[in-house]
């Protein structure tokens, strides 16, 4: 049996092992990213970019 890899699709570190753990899905695009690279929102590096925050 092979050891399933995770990349990050930010920042492309490669997760051997439990990847379930290090992973997370953006909620905008739906893109795997490790959990360093997802905000408090959920949103990946690249999402939260394009999505502006509501200031009031």
């Amino acid at each position: 049996m092979e050891d399933v890899q995770f990349v990050c699709a930010a920042c492309e570190k490669t997760y051997e092992g439990d990847e379930k753990s290090a992973m997370t899905e953006c909620r905008v695009c739906g893109r795997l990213h490790c959990k360093s690279c997802v905000d408090e929102y959920g949103r990946c590096v690249e999402c939260a970019e394009k999505e502006p925050s509501k200031k009031k």
